[in-house]
């Protein structure tokens, strides 16, 4: 307010500093109580109180509020005015010299002033001059309501209103000196942050605001600040109304509180609040006055910034709240070294999403096929979202994204909303990219990315800034990124998603600028960057060059994707650590929380191919986590595959697939099954370890009609057991399953090393390890055929061995051992059994043990001539019956003996051995007569006296003769012995007299019913009792089938002797061969030959039958 004597002078300084001594929790109200004696009676008008009295008030543009004096209150009681007290608790008035008084307490007053009837809070203040004092709350309302009449705007815009008085007034009135002709603007300008900074969570800060340039109030006039209205304002924020002066150099002092519970960062730039102009009665001259900061938590100032322990806070003062370094897994000197290197490179990330670099030296050009104009009209957008659509685009133009377009070009505009919430713009590109000419620059493989993690202990991921965004596009070619919006058509100035060439290009500029170093200290893909190292020297030297070379390129980072010296990170989807590479929770909780309902159609009950699809393809990504996979999977790929087709008349046309309708039957107990292991396979997976190609490769296949199977795996140093560095399977095609199970062993080889894990093995040494003890011959067998050659071609530029280690042979036995050695795959055995150990059971395999498996059978030299027919008796036909008849019988049982080597093909119907419990076996051992006293003095731990020994049975002193080798585990008896062959030590069995039958069948019968030298290797392999030899003897020796197939020899022979032709056509050989086509689909192909001539003739045919053999010959 206005004064008239120097002693009452206005202090910025001093009232400043007032202000700040004031507790926190107290509101501060700016007022004057001083009268004017210039022109004082135009700052007095008649104000009409609780329509009873009426009393002088005062118009007091330095106060925030109403104030009433006490003798003034005493005239309203008197007046009988009814007024209810409250008493102000945190409320203080600051006059102009500083001085604080309380007022007594607050009364609402109806008031009438101008003409407008208001109800105003007013304080009642002690010692109070004037009765009433009308602050700048009542004025404001009084000037919005001035404007709105037209006499106001007359004379506030009259430049002689012939009273100098009223005419000074009105200037005061209106906070401006008169500009000539035009209106008096209500507001003087917007307050922008001029840089960066961030709030605490529920903390007030004061800061300070610059008005642009173009602000035509003098310095010292008093303004009034008040939260801006516009629509890029940081949320979460409140900022307080506050008249003051205005500073030297249009500074404008604010306080800001952060009312949210976590922390908040204004941007560079940001609109915080509107300045208006505000009544005034004397301009402070302050032109001298220079603006100096406050070094607050808030702003930090141009000096140095004081370092701090709190590793955050320093953090938060550089803008950088959103980049967490307090859970980096290094020590306190590490983190703040690591500190140290963020803040001295803060310019490198971003401070919201839109922050994005401009890419130095690199431009993305758009070269089309056809230059020929396409305009797409825009997709509606509901009119709800008009204002956040509206609001992104004019982001995305002031941060010179897009701008405004005349392009010939237009493509429709695609609406993705986040999960946030936040709008994402996109473009549908597709009509462009049909004309784009394509590049073929290639993104890096997945799995050599992961593949080149090993050795490293400390992992940091960085994420680009709206990646694209970053590079720019160029001039000629930014009219074909055109999109139409409601708004209007607009173009890109970066490159956008949905460009076919973006990917390319863009992986360009980060191999350009990363190539040197990618895959040696950082993988690089796409936007996407992983650094690592073995400690954090090297991996904080490693972060500083990542660094140093976004900043030469001007490219810039997201903090909160982020994440610095780190164990364990997440990339590609996979979790990272020093281990190995393991599935991410995240997408593994996803696909475990599916039921089958997910999978059904709209009726609930009928299969969906495209929901059985959506699954395979997420289960699909981690598919080299899951051990057999294709056969795991195979029931649900079954449901995905189409009808075959009826062939045509034509030869060997191609079969076509129809589409597939499922009905509700086709989803049965194997497809339930199949989806319930899929998802307990992903969540039981195993982590995976970094491949060391210093170190050899161990490599097991596997090989079953559901599919083929291989792990890759790795000794590590410092372990003993091989850890899987990946797992691969693979369906089988129609042919392929027509293949016998040695050449099935064969496909598993040559397809796991040729094409699965061809990138690791490729030079560099390995070992196969199998089952099947044919294989182990394959490379050196003398007679392949034609595919089989093939496929030794292709692995003769591998370094490998093979190595055969014999599988379980007896189910039954294995149940009667201590420890039952139940039949696994080669791969489980190689993960869960010390490499040593397996090396030692590896067993030698010699030429002459091999069957040869892979035999094939030669066309015979001749042919049988038949001269002549000779007729049979009744008896002889009955004879040949009844010996076809037992042949067949026994054919059940030879199937099964033949395929003892391969137990995953043997129906579980065909397999009758019994299988015992350890408690079982212990209740065995514990009823027989005899071996219940062996217990007894086992357990006892002594053998029995003189005394006890003639009261033994004879039985009892023959299995005591073996004490020093008797030994217990769980309560069974076992003899410990010495293998002869592996020199290991091996349980034996206490063989019960009860479980005698059941052991002499199943290393006979079950074993294939070999002799008795082998048989009885077997049962000393894992049995013990007495006189087992003579037992086993006599049970080959009159085992019943064994007797029958040992038939006597004959007593004579007819000679053998060569077929021999004197004429063309006079024999003729016919006979089928086997071929597979370009498709690797089996041909059955007729061979006919004369057998005079040799010229020989091959028909093709569909299959074998009579019916196509005299549809070729006839």
């Amino acid at each position: 307010m206005g004064h008239d004597d120097d002693s009452h002078s206005f202090d910025a300084a001093e009232l400043y500093q007032n202000m700040q001594k004031l507790n926190e929790s107290n509101n501060v109200i700016i007022q004057g109580t001083q009268k004017v004696g210039k022109s004082d009676s135009l700052f007095y008008t008649p104000v009409k109180v609780e329509d009873k009295i009426t009393l002088g008030a005062m118009l007091d543009s330095g106060s925030m509020a109403c104030s009433l004096s006490e003798v003034a209150l005493q005239s309203l009681i008197n007046a009988g005015v009814e007024v209810s007290h409250q008493n102000p608790t945190d409320i203080v008035f600051v006059g102009c010299g500083g001085v604080r008084v309380k007022p007594l307490s607050i009364v609402d007053l109806r008031m009438e002033i101008y003409g407008c009837r208001l109800s105003v809070p007013t304080f009642v203040v002690k010692n109070q001059q004037d009765d009433l004092l009308v602050g700048s709350n009542v004025i404001r309302h009084l000037l919005h309501q001035f404007k709105t009449d037209s006499s106001y705007w007359k004379a506030v815009s009259t430049s002689n209103n012939g009273d100098p008085e009223l005419e000074y007034f009105l200037s005061l009135l209106a906070g401006l000196h008169r500009w000539s002709g035009e209106d008096v603007p209500d507001k003087v300008g917007t307050v922008r942050c001029n840089r960066a900074v961030t709030l605490e969570p529920g903390t007030e800060y004061l800061i300070w605001g610059r008005l642009p340039k173009e602000t035509k109030v003098a310095p010292g006039s008093t303004v009034m600040s008040e939260p801006t209205t516009s629509r890029s304002a940081p949320r979460g924020i409140l900022v307080a109304r506050a008249v003051t002066p205005l500073w030297g150099d249009r500074w404008v002092p604010l306080k800001i509180l952060n009312a949210t519970e976590k922390p908040v960062t204004i941007r560079r730039n940001a609109k915080l609040a509107d300045v208006y102009t505000c009544l005034a009665l004397e301009d402070l001259d302050v032109r001298d006055v220079k603006c100096t900061y406050q070094a607050t938590s808030a702003i930090p100032s141009d000096s140095v910034i004081e370092d701090a322990e709190n590793v955050q806070e320093r953090l938060m003062r550089a803008g950088l709240c959103d980049l967490d370094l307090q859970s980096c897994d290094v020590s306190d000197l590490w983190r703040k070294k690591l500190a140290d290197l963020v803040i001295s490179y803060e310019d490198v990330f971003s401070r919201h999403h839109l922050d994005c670099g401009e890419a130095k030296g690199f431009v993305h050009r758009i070269h089309l096929t056809d230059d020929k104009p396409f305009r797409l009209p825009y997709r509606r957008v509901p009119p709800a979202e008009y204002r956040k659509l509206r609001q992104v685009l004019n982001e995305m133009e002031e941060k010179d994204i897009i701008r405004k377009s005349t392009s010939e070009f237009a493509s429709p505009l695609v609406l993705v909303w986040k999960k946030n919430d936040d709008l994402r713009v996109c473009t549908d590109f597709r009509w462009l990219n049909r004309r784009t000419l394509k590049d073929a620059h290639p993104l890096p493989h997945q799995a050599d990315c992961l593949a080149a993690l090993g050795g490293n202990a400390f992992f940091s991921t960085v994420d680009l800034t709206s990646g694209f965004y970053n590079m720019p596009l160029h001039e000629d070619d930014r009219k074909y990124s055109a999109f139409t919006t409601p708004m209007g058509l607009y173009e890109y100035n970066r490159l956008p998603q949905g460009l076919c060439n973006s990917p390319a290009s863009f992986m360009r500029m980060m191999t350009s600028i990363f190539g040197d170093q990618n895959f040696l200290s950082l993988l690089c893909y796409l936007d996407d960057l992983l650094v690592f190292g073995p400690s954090e020297q090297v991996a904080l030297e490693r972060l500083e060059m990542v660094f140093s070379r976004l900043r030469f390129h001007n490219l810039k980072l997201a903090p909160k994707k982020c994440w610095l010296l780190r164990k364990s990170v997440k990339f590609l989807g996979h979790l990272i650590d020093r281990s190995g590479v393991s599935t991410d929770p995240a997408k593994v909780e996803f696909v475990s929380d599916m039921s089958t309902a997910d999978l059904m159609g709209p009726d609930g009950a009928t299969p969906s191919q495209s929901r059985i699809r959506s699954f395979l393809g997420m289960v699909n990504y981690y598919q080299h986590f899951i051990p057999n996979y294709s056969s795991t999977a195979r029931p649900l790929f079954d449901l995905l595959s189409g009808a075959k087709q009826k062939r045509n008349s034509k030869l060997l046309t191609k079969r076509k697939l129809q589409l597939r309708k499922l009905t509700p039957a086709d989803w049965t107990k194997e497809q339930e099954s199949a989806f319930e292991n899929l998802k307990a396979a992903l969540v039981d997976s195993v982590v995976l370890t970094h491949p060391d190609f210093d170190r050899p490769f161990v490599l097991s296949t596997d090989a079953s009609l559901d599919g083929l199977g291989a792990v890759l795996s790795q000794v590590q140093e410092g372990d003993c057991v091989a850890r899987p560095v990946a797992f691969a399977s693979k369906s089988l095609t129609r042919a392929q399953k027509k293949y016998p199970a040695h050449r099935l062993e064969f496909l598993a080889l040559k397809w796991s090393v040729c094409d699965k894990f061809c990138h690791w093995l490729k030079g560099h040494t390995f070992t196969v390890w199998t089952d099947n003890n044919p294989l182990t011959h394959v490379l050196t067998k003398p007679r392949l055929d034609a595919c089989e050659q093939r496929w030794v071609a292709k692995l003769a530029s591998y370094t490998f061995d093979i190595k055969y280690i014999a599988g379980s042979k007896n189910v039954v036995a294995d149940a009667l051992s201590r420890k039952p050695f139940i039949k696994s795959t080669v791969g489980q055995r190689l993960l869960q059994t010390p490499y040593n150990q397996l090396l030692g059971e590896a067993l030698p395999v010699s030429s002459g043990s091999v069957q040869d498996a892979f035999r094939q059978s030669n066309a015979k030299d001749g042919c049988i001539t038949v001269t002549g027919c000779q007729s049979f008796t009744r008896d002889d036909v009955s004879a040949v019956f009844e010996t076809h008849s037992a042949w067949e019988s026994t054919a059940r049982i030879r199937a099964v003996n033949d395929l003892k080597h391969f137990p995953q093909l043997i129906p579980p119907s065909e397999t009758d051995q019994p299988v015992f419990s350890e408690n079982e076996l212990r209740e065995r051992q514990r009823s027989d007569p005899v071996l219940s006293r062996v217990l007894f003095y086992v357990d006892r731990g002594r053998r029995p006296s003189r005394r006890e020994k003639p009261n033994e049975p004879v039985m009892v002193m023959r299995y005591l003769k073996h004490w020093e080798k008797f030994m217990t585990s769980g309560g069974i008896l076992y003899r410990v012995s010495k293998d002869q062959a592996t020199r290991k030590k091996r349980h034996q069995f206490v063989v019960p007299d009860s479980l005698k039958a059941d052991v002499l069948k199943g290393i006979h019968n079950s074993a294939g019913h070999q002799g008795q030298f082998r048989s009885l290797a077997i049962a000393r392999q894992r049995f013990f009792w007495p006189h087992i030899d003579r037992d086993v003897k006599d049970y080959v020796r009159q085992c019943l089938r064994c007797v029958i197939g040992k038939s006597p020899d004959p007593e004579g022979r007819a000679p053998l002797e060569s077929i021999s032709t004197s004429a063309p056509l006079e024999i003729v050989c016919i006979d089928f061969w086997t071929a597979e086509d370009s498709n690797n689909r089996s041909v059955d192909v007729l061979v006919v030959t004369d057998h005079f001539t040799r010229l020989a003739q091959a028909f093709p045919c569909r299959d074998q039958s009579a019916k196509q053999v005299a549809r070729q010959l006839w």
